[in-house]
């Protein structure tokens, strides 16, 4: 499963607001291979999407958006999506383009959902309607040449559940938000399901670890608990982890290092194929950025067919690593009719070079991204 379009209007700030996950013309060269569809090559969509902007410019706002709509579309629980729609009397609209390829079926879905009565009722209604692809490869359908069938479509909303009830659940999703969002200050383990995959999983661990802190010279299962782990570290401390504990919590551990089970979990997770679409929301914040950047490029490495990161970043050394001008977005919240709005603008929109650095967007501030710091000098200056 991909992501190929987000339509949001009047979901937290976003209104009017529509960000694209496909790109028309194949690249000549690139660092990410086979962006495409496994079984329909010539439909194109960004595996790779990172997330640029100030302090809150929307970029969890967005991770949360995307996360909340698929958890709704999986488990047809209509208050998944309270915490995102605006508690006001005009209605709040999501739509959402889904491409699903297996080797039985070929599908573009679009998923429309509108909420109104808030404060009352709740209500949600959704339209769902989808094109087949073909997998003919003299076809050569991709997002574009499918739009102008799929916006052909007449919308008929029904009940949330009515309409969902006939869906088989679109693949799975990981999802890391920063432990200062709600249920999310929990330490959760992977699940290897073997001993194969249970050593690997150690391995991974270490090689994490001992990378945030060179102090941590083990980590190693806990023989007392089979959801706990140890570190062992080499003033003689050992450190035990447990299942659900506060990640906050955890003691001698720096603020970066803390995040390493997250860290962990993910490129496992990745390593594996266990999810299409991998949410990773602020969990370097306060890693060293060569560190972070490291991490980016071997996820990005193991990602495999269908599969899609989205991943959020105050750390402009990213901007450097060679990825395609298309994966960057860069995102600013800004005064628009008296209304806080989240605007976002992707790199390939000014340049799509690959012999040019996507920093250079930044340095030049193109999208006018910068935050304004003047208040700030300015509180030296009041008496």
């Amino acid at each position: 499963m991909a992501i190929l379009n987000i339509k949001l209007d009047n979901v937290l700030s976003f209104f009017d607001f529509n960000v694209n996950f496909s790109f028309p013309n194949k690249l000549k060269t690139s660092i990410i291979e086979n962006e495409n569809l496994e079984y329909v090559p010539s439909f194109r969509y960004k595996k790779l999407n990172i997330f640029v902007g100030s302090n809150a410019s929307g970029k969890t706002s967005l991770m949360k958006c995307i996360w909340r709509i698929l958890l709704f579309l999986n488990r047809k629980e209509k208050m998944v999506l309270d915490e995102i729609v605006n508690k006001n009397d005009k209605e709040s609209r999501i739509e959402i383009d889904l491409v699903e390829d297996t080797k039985e079926e070929h599908k573009l879905h679009r998923y429309k959902i509108i909420v109104t009565d808030k404060s009352t009722n709740f209500t949600v209604m959704v339209s769902h309607t989808f094109v087949n692809l073909s997998s003919n490869k003299s076809t050569k359908d991709s997002y574009e040449n499918k739009l102008k069938e799929l916006d052909s479509l007449q919308d008929v909303y029904m009940d949330y559940i009515e309409c969902l009830n006939d869906n088989n659940p679109h693949s799975g999703w990981n999802v890391v938000l920063p432990g200062t969002e709600y249920l999310f200050d929990r330490i959760h383990f992977a699940k290897p399901r073997n001993n194969e995959e249970q050593k690997e999983y150690i391995s991974i661990l270490n090689d994490i670890f001992k990378t945030l802190d060179p102090s941590i010279i083990n980590v190693k299962k806990s023989k007392d608990s089979n959801d706990a782990y140890v570190l062992e570290h080499d003033c003689g401390a050992k450190i035990i982890i447990q299942e659900d504990n506060l990640l906050s919590a955890i003691p001698l551990l720096s603020s970066g290092t803390k995040y390493g089970v997250n860290i962990a979990n993910v490129i496992f997770a990745i390593k594996h194929h266990n999810n299409g679409i991998y949410i990773i929301d602020e969990q370097f914040s306060y890693v060293n950025s060569d560190i972070e950047a490291a991490m980016i490029s071997t996820m990005t490495s193991l990602l495999g067919p269908n599969e899609q990161i989205f991943f959020t970043t105050h750390n402009m050394n990213i901007l450097d690593l060679g990825f395609p001008f298309h994966s960057f977005y860069f995102m600013k919240k800004e005064t628009i009719d008296k209304k806080k709005r989240i605007t976002i603008n992707c790199g390939s929109e000014v340049e799509n070079r690959n012999n040019v650095s996507p920093k250079t967007i930044i340095d030049n501030d193109i999208f006018n991204t910068a935050p304004d710091v003047n208040k700030i000098f300015n509180i030296s200056e009041e008496e």
